[in-house]
C-alpha cells in the first residue's frame, strides 16, 4: 500500500484539477439526495391533497437539480480524465527515463520482459486507479456517510436494516481483498514471462525459421500462455464471486427495507393523515428511504469494487516502485570532472572483472597502455572477454579491481556524460532504429550538416548504397532495420560512429557482415582518421588487424597473452601463432606476408 501511496506524488501538481473534480462530485452525490427527498414532498403532500402548484415547482426543482448534476458529472471525468491522464504520463516518463539511467547490471537484475511489463501494463494500472480515486473513492465514502445520515433522520425504524447488510458487506469485502492480492501479483509476473517469450521470438525469427524450432517455441510460448490463462482465472475467480454476492446483499437489503415498510406500515408507524381527514401510508417515506438504501448500497458497491482495483493497482505500484527505488550501481560522482577533452590515450592498471557480485572473473589482472592516434587490434577466442573488455572503457561496467585512467585520468573521476560523447562504440550486432537513415546517424551528432553526413557515410563505404535511393538519407529505415542487409546495417552503424569524430573510436567485430573489398576501405578510411583519434579493432580475423600498430591478444583464462605488432607476436604468443596457423597455415616465428 505504501508503494500506491508514493503514485500520488504525480497527482499533486494537478490540484486545480483535483479540486473541480471533488467539488463537483460533491455536487453530483448532493443532487443525488435531493431528488429523492423532493420526492417525498410530491408523493406525501402535492398528489394526496392535489396541489398542482406544489407539484409543478417541485417538479421544476428536480429537474433544475438533473441538469445540475449532469454539468457537474461531465466536469468530474473531465478533470478525473485530465489529471489520469497526465499523471500517468510523468510517471511513464521518470519510469522511461530511469531505466536509461540503469547499467546494465540492474538491467540484468530486472529483465528486459519485466521492464517492458512495467512500462506498460503496470502503469496503466495506476492510470485507471487515478481515474477511478477522482469518480469513486471519494463519492462512495460521501455516498454511504450522507446517506445514512439522511435515511436514519427519515426514519429510524426503517434504519435498522443496516446493522445486518453492512456488517456483512464490510466482512465480505475484506475477505475478497485478502484472496485477491496474491492472486494480482501471480498474474503480473505471468504477464513478464509472457512478455519475454514474445520479445525472445521477435527478435530471433531468423534463427527459429533456420532450425525449423517453430514447434517448440510455439509449445514454449503456450506454456507461458496457459500459465498466464490459469493466473488470470484464478485472479478473475474473485471478481465473478465478489460481484453476486455484492449483488446479494445489495439486492437482500432493498427486499428488507420493504418488508421492513410493510410491518410499519400495519403497525401504524408510516401513516398520516390527509388534508380531507383520511389516513394513508406514508409512501414517499418509504420510496425516499429505499432510494437512499440504494444510494448507501451503490457506494458500498463501489467502496467494494474499489478496494479489489485497489488490491491490483497496488501490486503494479509496488513493481514500478522497486524499479524507481533500484539503486543505480553506476553513476557520476558528486565531484565528476567536466569540461574536460581526452586525447584518447588511455592505460589498464592491473584491472579485473566479473559479472555479478559473485560472478567468476573474466578479466584477470589485465595491464596495457594505448598511446593516442594508435590502431590497436584485439583478438582471442570466442569467450576471453574481448566484448567486455572495450565495455569497460565507456564505463558502461565498473571494475572489481584495478583501474582505467585517460590521459593520467580515473575513468570514475570523469563525468559520464562528456566521457561516453568522446567515444563512439560500434557493435558486432549493429542496433538500428525506426526513422530515416538521417535520424539514425544524427545519434552519432545532432548538429551535423548534409556534408558532414556524405563524408563520413563515404568513411564507412555506405554512401553507394544511400545515394541509390530516391530520398538519399531521408529513406525510411523499418524497425531494427529489416530493409537492409547485415552488410549495410553494419556500414550505417559504421557511418553513425565516424559522424561523430571521436576521441576513441571502439569497432567490435564492426565489419564481420561487409565484404572484403568494403573492408580494405573502411579500413583505408580508419588508417586516414587515425591522425584525430584512437582506435580500436575486435576481430576474429587476423587479415583485419594485422597491419595494425599494436595487437592485444587475450587467452581463455582472462589475461593477456600478448601485446605487440603482428611480426613480434608470431614468435612470443602462443595463442596468436595457433589463430595464425589456422587462419593463415603457418605460425611459430615464420613471417606471414
Amino acid at each position: 500500500m505504501n508503494s500506491l501511496l508514493s503514485m500520488f506524488t504525480y497527482v499533486k501538481k494537478y490540484y486545480w484539477y483535483i479540486i473541480i473534480a471533488i467539488l463537483m462530485m460533491i455536487v453530483q452525490v448532493t443532487v443525488g439526495f435531493l431528488i429523492p427527498y423532493l420526492m417525498i414532498t410530491i408523493i406525501d403532500d402535492a398528489i394526496p391533497n392535489e396541489d398542482m402548484s406544489l407539484l409543478l415547482n417541485t417538479s421544476f426543482k428536480m429537474l433544475g437539480l438533473a441538469f445540475l448534476g449532469l454539468g457537474a458529472g461531465v466536469l468530474n471525468n473531465y478533470s478525473s480524465q485530465y489529471v489520469a491522464q497526465y499523471a500517468t504520463a510523468d510517471l511513464r516518463n521518470q519510469l522511461f527515463v530511469k531505466i536509461q539511467n540503469l547499467s546494465f547490471h540492474n538491467i540484468d537484475h530486472f529483465k528486459t520482459s519485466r521492464l517492458i511489463t512495467s512500462t506498460t501494463n503496470d502503469t496503466v494500472r495506476i492510470q485507471q486507479f487515478f481515474q477511478m480515486l477522482l469518480r469513486i473513492v471519494i463519492r462512495a465514502p460521501l455516498m454511504i456517510g450522507v446517506g445514512l445520515s439522511l435515511a436514519i433522520s427519515t426514519s429510524r425504524e426503517l434504519s435498522n436494516i443496516f446493522y445486518i447488510s453492512m456488517p456483512i458487506l464490510i466482512v465480505s469485502i475484506i475477505i475478497v481483498m485478502i484472496i485477491a492480492f496474491p492472486r494480482f501479483q501471480r498474474v503480473q509476473e505471468s504477464i513478464d514471462v509472457l512478455n519475454k517469450r514474445t520479445l525472445e521470438n521477435v527478435q530471433a525469427p531468423r534463427v527459429i525459421k533456420s532450425f525449423v524450432t517453430t514447434k517448440h517455441e510455439n509449445n514454449r510460448f503456450e506454456e507461458a500462455n496457459e500459465k498466464y490463462r490459469i493466473n488470470s482465472s484464478s485472479a478473475e475467480k474473485v471478481m465473478a464471486f465478489a460481484e453476486p454476492i455484492i449483488m446479494l446483499i445489495f439486492n437482500g437489503t432493498l427486499a428488507g427495507v420493504l418488508i421492513l415498510g410493510s410491518y410499519f406500515i400495519q403497525s401504524g408507524d408510516l401513516l398520516q393523515a390527509t388534508a380531507a381527514g383520511e389516513i394513508i401510508p406514508q409512501k414517499g417515506i418509504l420510496i425516499a428511504f429505499n432510494n437512499y438504501s440504494m444510494q448507501i448500497l451503490m457506494g458500498l458497491m463501489m467502496f467494494a469494487m474499489m478496494m479489489i482495483f485497489i488490491s491490483r493497482a497496488s501490486v503494479s505500484a509496488k513493481r514500478i516502485q522497486e524499479i524507481l527505488d533500484e539503486p543505480i550501481d553506476l553513476e557520476n560522482k558528486i565531484d565528476a570532472k567536466k569540461g574536460f577533452e581526452i586525447s584518447g590515450a588511455f592505460e589498464f592498471k592491473n584491472v579485473s572483472f566479473g559479472y555479478g557480485s559473485n560472478g567468476n572473473l573474466v578479466l584477470k589482472d589485465i595491464s596495457f597502455s594505448v598511446k593516442e592516434g594508435e590502431r590497436v587490434g584485439i583478438i582471442g577466442s570466442t569467450g576471453s572477454g574481448k566484448s567486455t573488455l572495450i565495455h569497460l572503457l565507456p564505463r558502461l561496467y565498473d571494475i572489481k579491481n584495478g583501474q582505467i585512467t585517460f590521459d593520467g585520468e580515473d575513468v570514475r573521476d570523469l563525468d559520464l556524460f562528456e566521457l561516453r560523447r568522446q567515444i563512439a562504440l560500434v557493435t558486432q550486432s549493429p542496433t538500428i532504429f525506426s526513422g530515416s537513415i538521417g535520424t539514425n546517424m544524427m545519434q552519432g551528432k545532432e548538429d551535423a550538416n548534409y556534408e558532414h553526413f556524405v563524408d563520413a557515410a563515404k568513411h564507412a563505404n555506405a554512401y553507394e548504397f544511400i545515394e541509390s535511393y530516391e530520398d538519399d538519407f531521408n529513406h525510411f529505415i523499418q524497425q531494427k532495420g529489416s530493409n537492409l542487409s547485415g552488410g549495410q546495417k553494419q556500414r550505417l552503424s559504421l557511418a553513425r560512429a565516424f559522424l561523430r569524430n571521436p576521441k576513441l573510436l571502439i569497432l567490435d567485430d564492426s565489419t564481420s557482415a561487409v565484404d572484403a573489398n568494403s573492408e580494405a576501405k573502411i579500413m583505408g578510411s580508419i588508417e586516414r582518421l587515425t591522425k584525430k583519434m584512437t582506435t580500436l579493432i575486435i576481430s576474429q580475423k587476423i587479415s583485419t588487424i594485422r597491419n595494425l600498430d599494436k595487437i592485444l591478444v587475450l587467452n581463455n583464462h582472462g589475461g593477456i597473452d600478448g601485446f605487440d605488432t603482428h611480426e613480434e607476436l608470431l614468435k612470443t604468443s602462443k595463442v596468436y601463432q595457433e589463430i595464425a596457423l589456422s587462419q593463415l597455415g603457418t605460425g611459430g616465428e615464420q613471417d606471414v606476408k
